[in-house]
């Protein structure tokens, strides 16, 4: 393998280290950014609270039309529903902006895994009740859906304060 050796300055040659060492401390420059930027962008304790209780109110409003729960009703679960889905995740992502001073796509612009897990245990949960007549599966859920959220959250403020940001969208070529 050829050792390719590009110097601005035309000084030196194979044997000289400054521009490697020069490199190394750049881009050991640029770990500490990513690192001190992650650390910006991790969430406070209530943005993690706040995403799992979404989370939960999406579970609770999506079983209230059922009326099979003592509590509630379907004009609730619709509204429960509606915050959930459409007023909650923009309000909180505008919270965050507010608080960090910074605020990006943290679920990789769409759907993930864990996206996934969260919709197969709601389906999971609304059948269960209506099917099976497990009144307390969607409740359940909620509990299971929130502590989910919450350490998920936990987990992505880890990888971004070690500087691991989400892959950017890749575009198709022009």
């Amino acid at each position: 393998m050829a050792n390719h050796e590009f110097r601005s300055d035309g000084v030196g040659g194979p044997g000289d280290k400054g521009n490697a060492d020069d490199a190394r401390g750049a881009l050991q420059d640029l770990e500490s950014v990513r690192a001190r930027f992650g650390h910006r962008l991790a969430t406070p304790w209530w943005y993690k609270a706040a995403s799992a209780l979404i989370i939960a109110a999406l579970f609770i409003g999506a079983v209230m039309p059922y009326e099979s729960i003592s509590f509630g009703s379907s004009s609730t679960g619709a509204s429960l529903l509606v915050l959930a889905v459409i007023l909650g995740p923009p309000f909180l992502r505008d919270l965050l902006k507010r608080s960090t001073g910074a605020s990006f796509d943290r679920y990789r612009n769409g759907w993930t895994v864990p996206s996934f897990a969260l919709i197969g245990l709601l389906v999971a949960c609304v059948s269960l009740q209506t099917f099976a007549e497990v009144d307390l599966a969607p409740l359940v859920g909620a509990v299971v859906g929130f502590v989910f959220t919450y350490f998920y959250e936990q987990w992505i403020d880890q990888r971004l304060a070690h500087g691991e940001f989400p892959a950017a969208g890749r575009r198709a070529p022009a």
